[in-house]
């Protein structure tokens, strides 16, 4: 199943990273692309997918900023978190990525359909405790 959304890093340093059809890493040929991200986790600025295999007037944009944690949606802005509930300045934010996917089987284990959701967002701990904001996209 080839993938739907393929997604698009910009580092701290300004430098960028994007993810091709092939999901292959720059740097090791046997893993995915998202390996090459991985390395550089702490440096994630903004992270952002795109239905890249849809028509351009069906594609939809979805991204997290790691800087001020808010999230958008084919360009409109949006928190998922209070926005006036500040966190403390030396918090760092980390990114969440990842990807579901279901298989769909008949009671003969035959698969009939399969779906992927993609999941993007951050995370930080705050008075010792893990708080996470994502949002989903199929």
């Amino acid at each position: 199943m080839a993938l739907k959304y393929l997604f698009a890093v910009r580092f701290r340093d300004g430098s960028e990273y994007h993810q091709t059809a092939e999901d292959v890493s720059l740097s090791d040929p046997s893993r995915s692309a998202f390996f090459d991200v991985a390395s550089r986790l702490d440096q994630v600025e903004m992270f952002a997918i795109e239905n890249v295999s849809d028509p351009p007037e069906e594609r939809h944009h979805f991204m997290v900023d790691l800087t001020d944690g808010h999230f958008e949606v084919d360009g409109v802005p949006f928190y998922v978190q209070d926005p006036s509930a500040e966190l403390p300045p030396e918090t760092e934010r980390r990114l969440i990525y990842f990807r579901r996917r279901r298989h769909t089987f008949t009671l003969g284990l035959e698969e009939i359909a399969q779906d992927c959701e993609y999941h993007l967002g951050w995370q930080a701990t705050v008075d010792g405790k893990n708080v996470q904001f994502t949002i989903a996209a199929r």
